[in-house]
């Protein structure tokens, strides 16, 4: 699921505000596993003089533990210097705030992706029928390997209603302000990466946008 997580975390925050949620059906079309993922905007602080903003992704899959990215941004997570820390938590281990140098990708030469619109669109979902406008990326790199997102801005934080790509397909569950799905499912501090009381992790890695997957943490003994 690293791939459709990428594509989400580039996407921009939609009049970011403590408290919306949005919660999908991911299904993972490399293993075809499925996925419930939640996004939330769990809390703000202060960076500077902006305002950053603790968007927490919790991917659950229907057989093993849930894993919790917990990542302060400044705007869209496409561009390092937008991620200001970072929370990782697997199952019941302690959370570990991973170093951001170590988990942002390098510069390179890259072509931008073009985004263009395809126009507006009724889109049935769970949470009802919403109408979004329809967007094909495409990355140079890759011309047959295009991405279509639906977008409504009502579905905050990142507007997204539907998600299509060569990794899987995301599907809007329910979305909205308050309640339990708007909570940070890390209710511990976090520990360093190398603490002691750190679960032992090896190649922590968030994927932002474009390359190849990176490889999973592997268990520990």
């Amino acid at each position: 699921a690293q791939g459709i997580v990428g594509d989400v975390l580039a996407g921009k925050l939609i009049d970011p505000e403590t408290g919306v949620y949005a919660v999908y059906d991911l299904h993972d079309e490399t293993t075809g596993r499925r996925f419930m993922l939640r996004q939330a905007i769990v809390g703000e602080e202060k960076v500077g003089k902006a305002t950053g903003y603790w968007v927490e992704l919790e991917i659950i899959p229907e057989l093993g533990y849930p894993v919790v990215y917990k990542t302060l941004l400044t705007g869209p997570a496409s561009d390092p210097a937008n991620i200001h820390r970072i929370v990782m938590q697997e199952g019941n281990d302690n959370p570990v705030e991973i170093p951001v140098a170590a988990a942002a990708p390098g510069e390179d030469d890259t072509e931008p992706v073009v985004r263009e619109s395809a126009g507006t669109e009724q889109v049935e979902t769970e949470a009802g029928t919403l109408e979004a406008e329809r967007f094909v990326l495409a990355d140079p790199a890759a011309p047959d390997a295009k991405t279509e997102v639906w977008i409504n801005d009502d579905v905050r934080p990142m507007g997204i209603v539907r998600m299509v790509s060569p990794h899987g397909e995301l599907r809007l569950l329910r979305f909205g302000k308050g309640g339990p799905d708007a909570v940070s499912a890390i209710n511990k501090a976090p520990v360093a990466a190398d603490a002691p009381e750190a679960r032992p992790q090896t190649n922590i890695s968030v994927r932002v946008e474009g390359g190849a997957p990176e490889p999973e943490p592997e268990p520990a003994p």
